[in-house]
């Protein structure tokens, strides 16, 4: 009973500095975006330790996963859905402030409304998938987009693949952005094709030199790897630049 009184009591503490918060919230919010991969077969996924939840989650948090009981394959589900989504805010909210720092409570997310607020400052986007991948179709993931709110999810392209073992996940994440974007045949080209870093750290891709305009988002994980970008891609390849 007096778990629940105490749960109770920081929910409203957590309600209140929500409503504190989204008074301050920026809505002139850049254009950002940011993805992250779980692979819910790997090991990390269901031997962490016993404190993860209480350092990576908010009150609010915590008493959402308490729905479900402790250890349960929906409690582990939704809790690396958290820490995903904390992860692809943290890609997003650098790209508009690469000097941030914090941890990970400075995150709030709020699954029932597909939202998170990053760092008290940005009420950004969010999209959370759970998947299925490998040649059997049967390894489980979750993947989750989080964006600018002015953009919209038919602006975002992004895709999930499972690699093979022992590969490169730097160089399969990488490959496998160029090889969706612009088709297979034109991995003949790596020369034309170079990958840098923002000041962020999020990706840059550059195809004969010229930076393609727009937000790339590259994420790892066990067998999967995964990007995002709102790079429009219609009507252009990679070799159209001379």
């Amino acid at each position: 009973m007096l778990n629940g009184i105490y749960q109770g009591l920081l929910l409203k503490r957590s309600k209140k500095w929500k409503i504190s918060i989204l008074k301050n919230i920026n809505h002139n919010i850049p254009l950002v975006l940011g993805n992250d991969i779980v692979d819910l077969s790997h090991t990390d996924a269901w031997n962490f330790h016993p404190r993860f939840p209480d350092r990576t989650c908010t009150p609010s948090e915590l008493y959402y996963l308490n729905r479900w009981p402790l250890g349960s394959p929906e409690y582990i589900e939704r809790l690396w859905m958290i820490w995903s989504i904390k992860e692809s805010a943290y890609k997003a909210h650098k790209q508009h402030n690469p000097d941030m720092s914090g941890w990970w409570n400075s995150f709030e997310v709020m699954p029932e409304k597909g939202q998170v607020i990053s760092h008290g400052e940005l009420l950004l986007h969010v999209k959370a998938e759970k998947g299925y991948g490998g040649k059997e179709g049967n390894i489980p993931y979750i993947h989750t987009l989080v964006y600018s709110p002015y953009l919209t999810l038919d602006q975002i392209k992004s895709d999930v693949t499972c690699m093979e073992v022992n590969m490169d996940q730097s160089k399969a994440v990488r490959d496998f952005t160029v090889r969706k974007l612009f088709g297979p045949d034109n991995m003949l080209w790596p020369e034309r094709i170079t990958w840098c870093k923002e000041k962020s750290g999020a990706p840059v891709l550059k195809i004969s030199h010229e930076t393609l305009k727009g937000r790339f988002s590259l994420s790892h994980h066990g067998r999967f790897v995964a990007f995002a970008t709102n790079y429009n891609v219609e009507g252009k390849t990679c070799h159209y630049v001379s």
